[in-house]
């Protein structure tokens, strides 16, 4: 009998024994245990050929600056700003560039072609003008009954000519509901009702594009918006909202662009000894949708009463709202009310509102155009709002971070991209 075999019998054993087993895992579902793949990068990995080919196309999209280029930069900028772009860009790599600054893939993007340097008339909305882009006086005076006649006679003329461009049509009915609506509409022109000296600020009356130059002259209604501007009136007339107005320190039109909405509305009882007592309870948002946020609550046995009371509150609980770039939150939120968490993310440009239908309307009365959001525990419809409005208000700003900790911040995304969104 050979010594060898039961040593080498012994060492394989103990050789064996030093890798521990690992214990029979029991599955938890049906489907076969995949193998471990690793983690791939969420970046393309570029190889020495196709760095030539990204040098190249880098140079063709961002060129160096010529001759004629600095010139006009030097009708704008200062010779120091000029010496600090050119510096800016000798430090910035072109092919980063290029890898970082792709074009938007999102659903929220244009669906043409459009560097946005011009106004398409078709695409786009036309451009607002003021009063500086008409030459000359721009004084009205109210017209008297022959030159409003003259006028809504010319409209009628015009408006006939544009609506009928090959000659009016042969039935007699036709012409005259025709005539009817051009006279109709001429009456309702600004330009039948004011003259001017300048026929330039006089066409501009007719032109959506210079609404505001004038905008101390009564407009003339119809009986739809007489109607509409008498309950706006009256409803200014309330002492709970002239009470209001002296509180904030606003204006009736100011007001007016606040936005409101009820979110939550439900009836409670209060036990008495006199029995049981009905009543409505509202919990209303209120928002400038640039920044501002409030949230309020009323409760009334009146619904009406009640719904004015969470109006009143919200607007006069409004509080701003820290936006990154006008449109996120600065960094991930979380707030806790009850039982109810709720975590805020911020997410890149694009991104939409990808959350509940509470926190979508709040972060719209707000100003965020990119958030999502998680309620995790009890999602109870109060204490979202409140939590929502909570973590909002009181967010933590990088200043306030870097200046307790004695750091200086940059951001690097204003810095470095100066803050473009694609």
């Amino acid at each position: 009998m050979s010594v060898c075999r039961p040593a080498q019998c012994l060492l394989t054993k103990a050789a064996s024994t030093t890798l521990p087993r690992r214990p029979p895992q029991r599955a938890f579902h049906a489907s076969a245990p995949q193998q471990g793949r690793k983690k791939r990068p969420h970046y393309p990995s570029i190889k020495a050929d196709d760095l030539k080919l990204l040098t190249q196309a880098a140079e063709a999209e961002y060129p160096i600056y010529d001759i004629t280029e600095t010139r006009l930069l030097a009708k704008k900028y200062t010779r120091s700003q000029i010496a600090a772009i050119k510096a800016a860009e000798s430090i910035i790599d072109a092919r980063d560039v290029l890898t970082q600054g792709q074009r938007r893939t999102d659903s929220w993007r244009l669906n043409y072609e459009d560097d946005l340097a011009e106004v398409d008339p078709v695409t786009d909305r036309p451009e607002r003008l003021t009063g500086d882009d008409i030459k000359g006086p721009k004084t009205f005076t109210e017209a008297n009954e022959v030159e409003r006649d003259e006028n809504i006679s010319r409209l009628a003329t015009e408006n006939l000519a544009k609506i009928y461009p090959n000659g009016l049509p042969e039935n007699e009915s036709a012409i005259q509901s025709a005539m009817d609506a051009a006279i109709t509409q001429a009456t309702l022109d600004p330009r039948a009702t004011y003259t001017s000296k300048n026929p330039r600020a006089l066409k501009a009356l007719g032109d959506e594009r210079h609404s505001i130059i004038a905008p101390d002259l009564p407009r003339v209604e119809n009986r739809m918006a007489r109607q509409a501007r008498r309950l706006s009136t009256e409803e200014v007339d309330d002492p709970r909202q002239k009470r209001l107005l002296q509180y904030m320190g606003w204006d009736k039109l100011k007001l007016r662009s606040i936005r409101v909405k009820t979110l939550v509305s439900h009836g409670v009882v209060n036990q008495t000894r006199m029995g049981k007592i009905r009543s409505n309870y509202f919990l209303t948002i209120a928002g400038n949708q640039d920044g501002l946020l409030g949230v309020g609550e009323g409760k009334s046995v009146e619904p009406e009463e009640g719904r004015k009371q969470s109006v009143m509150s919200a607007i006069r609980n409004m509080r701003p709202v820290p936006r990154y770039e006008n449109r996120t939150t600065f960094g991930d939120l979380e707030r806790k009310v009850g039982a109810t968490k709720v975590q805020l993310f911020s997410r890149p440009p694009g991104f939409g509102l990808r959350v509940q239908h509470l926190i979508f309307e709040i972060a719209r009365v707000a100003g965020l155009q990119d958030l999502s959001a998680k309620t995790p525990r009890s999602r109870n419809k109060m204490n979202v709002i409140k939590a929502t409005w909570e973590a909002l208000t009181n967010q933590k700003l990088p200043d306030e971070i870097a200046r307790a900790r004695g750091k200086k911040l940059v951001d690097v995304r204003k810095v470095y991209y100066g803050g473009s969104v694609h």
